[in-house]
């Protein structure tokens, strides 16, 4: 039986001690103690552990058959859910209502809304329809109609009405935008909603199926209806035709009111000293003014600015240019063609605006002044704009004054214009401010006490200022420059400059450096010559050629770059004429006209219709050391007044008015190195006359006269003269040339080149004087050895031989010339070959020591 249990069970215990038991079921306890440490920590570090440890102490109360507990809590659970069903059915009943009730509150908001905005409507539309009327009217007049005879204080109050009238359109103007943007926004609205309504009716199912297990809740928004909306949309066609009626009424009284401005103004012209005002008296200009105001402001809310600014330039600004402009008016004063009268036509329309309309301009740059945006800009597009289209759209005004064909009257008309714009702002702002009078027959109380309530418009400096840039920055000033033909105004005038230039350069090589080619006035001349220092007459030509590319009457601002250019060019020019006269590449001297040049072996003239110039009639003035140094003086001239004062005449000639002090500086750095740059050919130049042309001038002429040093042999040979106390007459005149050169131009020589050329000049020449003497005395001692050898030798003038006079007399002129040499202010120390020359002159110097 004991085997058969064993065979039936899954394991067989084995025998153990009871002490092993013992210690086995210690072990058990203590890590089952240690694993429920661990689980309990566990459970209480996280929510659902705490859940079940808070739930544990009631798991004891349970009955132990969980089957009967599902079982008795069955009927409590089925009566909560239906509970529930029944509460939720309640409340949605509730939201529903609620929902209701919020629905139809909005509907009654949206009645009373629309009902308003009806009663808006019909109220600008009696009003507009009642000012329409009385526009049709006949019998309009600006005061009362009765036919008795009326006081101040009646047509005072006639003028309040009408007022009265015309503010209230500003009031429909503003009760049209305001219908016109809920238009807008109703039509957006209702597309909007007819766009989603496919996506709304496809989702449908999905939503309320997800909406499903949500408790309904009054949070949520009313679902958007669009009755106010198509509300709106029926009214469309009476908006917009409320707003073009608004339109035309506030159209028409602008137009009336600068009517009766400008009759005023003619008004008060015809009639200053009569007490009969022609009926001006009511309403006033500030009545008027105030009117205008109401009309601008309430185009202005519709959007129509430029209506505004059309309806100033149609009827107020047009009629007066037609009156002024002409070819008459412009040539008034002055040949045809000329323009004479242009500057004077410009400030009769200028005042004439100011004037009569300077107030409104005032009013209107004031009221919409924004900054950089402005609605109403009457300065430019109302004033500007017309006076501009006026002048460019007749074919011959145009050509007149854009277009002469003479460069003295384009630049005479361009500077006029220019003037004109850049003054515009000011003078049509500024000069009402001065001396604006506002009331110029007595007030009544009613007038001065709602006067007094006018605004009055105030203009600033930067005011101004912002008016000037918005007419540069406008497009009809950009068409209205390019119609100016600067290119070719440039062209003329360069060409004339260039045509002096030529003739004094042909001039100059026909009869030389001194010929007379100065074209100009005597005054520039005489300028030219005493204050700058220029002598020959090219030189003063060509300075006024420069300086006239700069006067008042000929420079344009645009021009600037084009100017600067051609002066440079003409500099440019200029020195190469000069370099290649100085280098022999040009020669001067011509032939007369009828081609006769003078045979010269018998005086007699020979003509000849084709033969070619004769070379015996040309010349190269760089020959000529004289030329040569006063053609580099006038040169150094040119070269620091092209760099110093030339630079001032330009800068100058902008002024600093419109410039601010780093725009100057700027305007003369910038000049100043363009200049530099072109002045910067001449100092090669002068340098090239002076250490090089001159120098070998110079150099020629004085070593001429060397050849002189092999007759001081034949003095004292064979001749019995006693021996020499004084220089030979020779070496006086070796370097005569120099001093005289030198003394002739040592106040026009220019300081960079100092004395270098005449240390130059002393050492090639004290080189070839000491090579002659060299040869000299070679031959001396020959001689002497071979009267030696032939024993002829005599000794005569106690005991000196011919061959020490010789030696003698070199050494007295080397004395006279080292003497010459200091009186030029050079050290003879200091030139090259001296040493020399005091080697070879060392004996004869030692046989006077012993005389």
């Amino acid at each position: 039986m004991r085997s058969d249990d064993s065979t039936n069970n899954k394991y067989v215990p084995t025998a153990m001690s009871t002490s092993a038991l013992e210690s086995k079921l210690k072990d058990l306890r203590g890590k089952s103690n240690k694993h429920s440490q661990i689980l309990t920590a566990k459970l209480a570090s996280s929510q659902s552990g705490q859940n079940l440890l808070h739930i544990g102490t009631s798991l004891s109360t349970l009955p132990p058959d969980l089957h009967s507990l599902l079982t008795q809590l069955h009927p409590v659970l089925s009566c909560a859910e239906t509970t529930e069903k029944d509460y939720l059915q309640r409340l949605q009943r509730l939201v529903n209502c609620g929902n209701d009730i919020r629905f139809e509150e909005r509907r009654v908001d949206n009645a009373r809304e629309c009902a308003g905005l009806y009663e808006d409507l019909l109220a600008a539309e009696n009003k507009v329809r009642t000012d329409a009327s009385q526009r049709r009217s006949k019998d309009f007049s600006w005061t009362t109609t009765s036919t008795t005879v009326t006081t101040l204080e009646e047509n005072h109050a006639a003028s309040l009405d009408k007022l009265d009238q015309i503010s209230s359109l500003e009031r429909c103007a503003q009760i049209t935008l305001f219908l016109v943007q809920e238009l807008q926004a109703s039509t957006d609205i209702v597309a909007t909603m007819t766009a989603s309504s496919n996506v709304v009716i496809g989702n449908r199912e999905s939503s309320s199926a997800s909406n499903s297990t949500t408790l309904p809740s009054m949070r949520s928004s009313l679902d958007k209806d669009s009755e106010r909306a198509q509300f709106l949309m029926k009214l469309a066609p009476r908006i917009r035709h409320l707003e073009s009626d608004t339109i035309l009424s506030l159209s028409f009284w602008i137009e009336q009111i600068l009517k009766r401005l400008q009759d005023r103004h003619l008004s008060k012209s015809e009639e200053e000293n009569d007490d009969d005002d022609g009926g001006f008296d009511s309403p006033s200009e500030n009545e008027l003014l105030l009117m205008l105001g109401n009309c601008m402001r309430g185009l202005t809310l519709l959007g129509r600015s430029i209506e505004v600014e059309n309806i100033f330039a149609r009827v107020a600004i047009m009629p007066l240019i037609r009156s002024k402009i002409s070819m008459g008016r412009l040539d008034e004063g002055g040949p045809r063609g000329e323009c004479a009268g242009l500057k004077s036509l410009l400030e009769d329309m200028v005042a004439s605006v100011a004037s009569t309309f300077g107030s409104v301009l005032e009013l209107a740059e004031v009221m919409f002044d924004l900054g950089s945006k402005v609605q109403v800009d009457l300065i430019t597009d109302g004033v500007w704009v017309p006076i501009a289209t006026a002048l460019m759209a007749d074919a011959g005004i145009k050509m007149a004054i854009f277009s002469p064909g003479i460069a003295s009257i384009l630049q005479s008309n361009y500077v006029v214009l220019d003037k004109f714009l850049s003054e515009l702002a000011g003078r049509l702002l500024s000069e009402q401010n001065l001396a604006k009078s506002h009331t110029t027959q007595p007030a009544t109380n009613a007038e001065t006490s709602t006067e007094q309530l006018y605004f009055t418009p105030k203009i600033s400096a930067a005011t101004i200022r912002r008016a000037q840039e918005r007419i540069y920055s406008h497009s009809k000033t950009a068409e209205f420059s390019k119609k100016w033909t600067l290119p070719i105004y440039y062209q003329l005038r360069f060409g004339d400059c260039c045509t002096r230039l030529n003739k004094a350069i042909e001039d100059t090589r026909g009869e030389g450096w001194t010929a007379e080619v100065f074209t100009g006035d005597s005054i520039s001349a005489n300028t030219l010559k005493n204050d700058i220092g220029f002598e020959l007459s090219f030189f003063v030509e060509l300075y006024d050629i420069l300086l006239g590319f700069w006067r008042p009457d000929v420079i344009l601002r645009p021009l600037t770059n084009r100017f600067l250019r051609g002066a440079v060019q003409l500099v440019g020019r200029s020195v190469a004429f000069i370099k290649d006269g100085m280098e022999g590449k040009l020669k001067f001297g011509n032939a007369n006209n009828n081609n006769t040049f003078v045979d010269s072996s018998n005086g007699t003239d020979i003509k000849s219709s084709s033969a070619p110039l004769p070379s015996r009639l040309t010349y190269s003035w760089g020959d000529s050391a004289p030329d040569v140094a006063a053609v580099a003086w006038e040169l150094a001239i040119l070269e620091t007044s092209f760099s110093h004062d030339y630079v001032s005449t330009i800068c100058d000639a902008f002024g600093s008015g419109d410039n601010t002090a780093s725009e100057q500086n700027e305007l003369r750095t910038l000049v100043e190195e363009v200049l530099k740059e072109a002045s910067g050919q001449i100092h090669p130049l002068v340098e090239h006359a002076w250490k090089d042309i001159i120098v070998k001038l110079l150099i020629e002429k004085c070593s001429g006269v060397l050849a002189a040093v092999k007759g001081v042999v034949a003095t004292y040979r064979m001749t019995n003269r006693p021996p020499p106390t004084h220089a030979s007459p020779y070496v006086k005149t070796i370097l005569r040339p120099l001093k005289e050169f030198s003394n002739e131009f040592s106040l026009r020589t220019p300081d960079y080149i100092g004395n270098e050329w005449q240390v130059s000049v002393l050492t090639a020449v004290t080189d070839r004087y000491a090579t002659a003497v060299e040869e000299l005395i070679t031959t001396v001692q020959r001689t002497e050895v071979a009267l030696q050898n032939r024993r002829t030798r005599r000794v005569a003038s106690a005991g000196t031989s011919d061959g020490d006079k010789v030696k003698l007399q070199l050494f007295l002129d080397f004395q006279a010339f080292c003497k010459d040499m200091q009186e030029l202010g050079v050290d003879p120390s200091s030139v090259e070959g001296i040493t020399k020359l005091r080697t070879l002159t060392d004996e004869a110097k030692m046989l006077q020591a012993l005389k």
